[in-house]
């Protein structure tokens, strides 16, 4: 069902939408909330996204462009999805949460941090488990730029150091890659919710 009530509290009838993308499919049984006033009144889904049997959308999320979500995959409320990330069945994203930019979230898993763009996680409580290689080779990104990403990847999630001494060593060898500086813009983004860290990091 597509833009009934909010299931939050402090949503008082409001007048509130969905937006809905171009060439966007929506199946069975999914639930799509409209947004509240804390976050802005609007829930968008892209265009050309996948939501499968069951998934829910909550209020105020903002859904990217060419984004699936398979059966049962679940959002909390304000959470922020990527374009071209893949959500497993029965995932479940915690709200306030972003995913970047082809992120693959496996099923069953549990998120409660923010999921790098071109990252892979997995497991309860969700843990980054690398990068989403499979989904970069089928957008057509060159061998030479999954490489350049595996190797920031490996010297962001580092044992030495901080991950602010690493963030800004990775900008200074990456400045001129796109892809590299759009994860180290999202690590430094504010954010309510902390970044997702390999199983080894996490309790960093």
């Amino acid at each position: 069902m597509v833009g009934e009530r909010p299931q939050d509290l402090k949503y008082k009838g409001e007048s509130s939408r969905v937006e809905i993308g171009e060439n966007t499919v929506i199946r069975e049984h999914v639930t799509i909330h409209p947004g509240t006033e804390g976050g802005g009144l609007i829930t968008r889904v892209g265009n050309d996204c996948l939501v499968m049997v069951g998934a829910h959308i909550a209020h105020d999320c903002q859904i990217g462009n060419s984004v699936i979500m398979a059966n049962n995959a679940t959002l909390g409320g304000h959470v922020k999805v990527g374009d071209y990330a893949i959500l497993g069945g029965l995932a479940a994203i915690h709200q306030f949460v972003r995913i970047g930019h082809h992120g693959m979230v496996g099923g069953l898993s549990a998120v409660e941090n923010d999921v790098i763009p071109y990252g892979s996680v997995m497991g309860n409580r969700a843990y980054l488990c690398g990068l989403n290689t499979v989904g970069l080779k089928r957008r057509g990104f060159s061998r030479d730029n999954i490489h350049s990403l595996r190797a920031a990847y490996r010297l962001l999630f580092a044992e030495e150091g901080t991950l602010a001494e690493r963030l800004e060593d990775v900008a200074d060898m990456f400045s001129d890659n796109a892809a590299i500086m759009e994860i180290v813009h999202f690590i430094q983004a504010d954010s309510s919710r902390a970044v997702c860290q390999p199983q080894t990091k996490r309790a960093a």
